[in-house]
């Protein structure tokens, strides 16, 4: 689909005006010593994110509408501007009750997702290494070497893919 005269125009303006100029604001405001000022920025960025997760599962839907990219870049003005303080407006009215209600089933989610993750990554790296030493990219001394050691190989999946791999030296 090809691009629109002014969306060719609003889409990059709106990545500096979403990105580059918010990002290089939160450096100025954390080298600063005014908490009020990362306190701005950081609310900017709960509030972008968020609204970024959203375009990107609606954008089939909402990047037809007419002036679409300039309503967003209007928008994305008003979430950053400090006379405005839209992203401050829509973070105390909707996005902080809604968090603080679900705030601890969020937070176990995550931690579920982190373990589940970090299981993951433990299980592919030591498969990734095996099927190295197995071809013979890497030798079983770099293998032992690469899959002992790593402080945070605990538990049972640790313990269950260290049998695993002493079994197959």
């Amino acid at each position: 689909m090809a691009l629109k005269p002014l969306a060719m125009i609003c889409r990059p303006v709106g990545m500096v005006v979403g990105f580059v100029y918010p990002a290089y604001a939160s450096y100025k405001a954390l080298e600063s010593s005014t908490p009020e000022a990362s306190a701005q920025w950081l609310t900017y960025w709960v509030v972008f994110s968020i609204f970024t997760v959203f375009e990107f599962f609606a954008d089939a839907a909402i990047s037809w509408v007419p002036l679409y990219y300039l309503l967003k870049l209007t928008f994305v003005v008003w979430l950053m501007a400090p006379r405005t303080k839209g992203a401050t407006i829509l973070y105390v009215r909707f996005i902080m009750p809604l968090i603080k209600k679900h705030e601890e089933s969020i937070d176990s989610a995550l931690e579920r997702g982190l373990k589940k993750g970090e299981s993951t990554f433990l299980d592919v790296k030591l498969r990734s290494l095996a099927f190295l030493r197995d071809k013979g990219i890497i030798s079983a001394s770099a293998f032992a070497g690469a899959t002992s050691g790593g402080g945070s190989d605990t538990g049972p999946q640790a313990e269950s893919n260290k049998a695993e791999s002493k079994a197959t030296v």
